[in-house]
């Protein structure tokens, strides 16, 4: 068990040693202090101050931290980089999980509203907290939780986390330290007791029952980069706010009754942020460019609102301008577009047309307004449309016997295959039949052409017979 004597650890922006330990994909380094995590937390559209943290470092090892910065996470838990903070060590966290009671005593205490929400006692907690204020209404973050504690303990030692946040709610009243870790859809919070596989005793067993386990990846039998047994997907933290008023967020967690076994969450870098209407070009080219072919490919102009709202949004371009014409570059696009009432987005289809005409690079800038703590600002969103360059070798041709002819599918294409799947831009033969070609121009876009070669023969010498 802890020692239960209260020791509060209060880090401002100092300089620590920092400590680096790899075993596996993910990466864990600790010696941070409350700020520099913080600050890896923070995106776009928000402000932050007050930044204090608590239980970052073990007070019986100054050795051992509880929090950490991590990168390498993508391929195993869904988040590139970002923090860490567990209930015991932080490097533990990177596993791989070759350990089956992974877990430190930290010997710091524990914390007040986690053991509200908890139901029982906790210790060895990690707490961040600092105020921040929203340029727009709505805040989110991105996090994965896991524990050692999965999947034989889930009812009795029940390890908690919670980000409580602090504020006007523009629903009426105030948030006072609610839980916005919640399950999608639900009012429950991220918990081994409420996201399980069931309980049972042993080495990394798994049950036979499935509470909310969707949400649940076991890695008993993955075996990843991370130490925990069994972790989450990742799951997104929101809450509705009053845009520029002041907040405050708690992010913390703790061991329930012991101390055995550790838990951690994992935030990613950067998605603490107050997101607007975001606008974003989704193009199908096959290469993976950003840009739109004329008689090949498309963009879809994906408009995205931060959370779902109860009535229908509307979004009005304040202008549509470039270098390509509406309606005769492409299909008619309109100046407005709307997202239903319950769903995250919609979007705009723009198929480019082929014109037969070599023109540089074309381009549509959708302009539209937005209003934040800073006022209303003109943002814009552009989309390029490129030539499709199709192959033509010529028409139906005759050669005599004995003649040579070579055939130009052009240049600037990727890849060229003829009908005997020779690969070069210039194709010679002296012999009858289909002459075809296929090429791959520079954004994956194929054009084929053919036509028929036809061998006359040589006239026979004219025989003059004397008497």
């Amino acid at each position: 068990m802890k020692a239960s004597a209260f020791s509060k650890i209060i880090l401002f922006p100092v300089f620590f040693f920092t400590f680096i330990y790899s075993k596996a994909q993910i990466e864990v380094s600790v010696g941070h202090n409350a700020n520099e995590l913080v600050q890896m937390l923070l995106g776009q559209g928000v402000t932050i101050s007050n930044i204090t943290g608590s239980g970052l470092q073990s007070s019986s090892n100054p050795n051992i931290w509880q929090a950490g910065k991590f990168n390498g996470g993508l391929p195993d838990i869904g988040i590139d980089s970002g923090i860490v903070l567990t209930s015991g060590n932080a490097l533990l966290a990177q596993g791989p999980n070759n350990n089956s009671s992974a877990g430190y005593g930290a010997g710091n205490p524990g914390d007040p509203m986690l053991t509200s929400l908890a139901g029982v006692n906790t210790n060895d907690a990690c707490i961040l907290e600092f105020d921040f204020t929203p340029y727009y209404d709505t805040i989110v973050f991105r996090y994965v939780f896991g524990s050692e504690e999965y999947h034989q303990y889930v009812t009795s030692y029940n390890d908690i986390f919670a980000f409580f946040i602090s504020g006007p709610n523009p629903m009426g009243g105030s948030y006072n330290n609610e839980n916005i870790a919640l399950i999608p859809g639900t009012n429950l919070a991220v918990s081994m007791y409420n996201i399980n596989f069931g309980n049972d005793y042993g080495d990394c067993p798994k049950g036979n029952s499935c509470i909310n386990c969707e949400y649940l990846i076991d890695n008993c039998e993955s075996g990843t980069s991370i130490e925990y047994d069994a972790y989450t997907v990742v799951f997104t933290a929101m809450a509705v706010v009053v845009p520029c008023q002041t907040y405050h967020l708690k992010l913390a967690i703790a061991d329930a009754l012991d101390s055995s076994l550790d838990t951690g969450v994992f935030l990613e870098a950067g998605s603490f942020s107050s997101p607007g209407i975001t606008i974003t070009p989704q193009y199908s080219t096959a290469a993976g460019q950003a840009v739109a072919v004329e008689g090949c490919s498309f963009v879809d102009l994906v408009v995205s609102l931060p959370m779902v709202q109860p009535d229908t949004v509307w979004l009005v371009f304040d202008s549509i301008r470039g270098t390509a014409t509406n309606g005769v570059d492409c299909n008619f696009i309109s100046d407005s577009i709307f997202i239903p009432p319950s769903e995250l987005s919609n979007f705009i289809h723009i198929v480019p047309a082929y014109d037969g005409e070599i023109e540089p690079l074309e381009n549509f800038i959708f302009y539209y307004s937005s209003t934040s703590c800073s006022g209303t600002q003109v943002d814009s969103v552009r989309v390029d449309i490129a030539d499709w360059n199709p192959v033509d070798i010529g028409s139906d041709t005759i050669i005599c016997e004995g003649q040579f002819i070579t055939f130009d599918a052009g240049e600037g294409y990727r890849t060229y295959l003829w009908q005997d799947g020779s690969s070069q831009r210039y194709f010679t033969t002296n012999q009858a039949g289909t002459i075809s070609v296929t090429v791959y121009d520079v954004y994956q876009c194929p054009s084929f052409d053919a036509l028929q070669l036809n061998v006359a023969p040589l006239p026979q010498p004219l025989m003059i017979k004397h008497n």
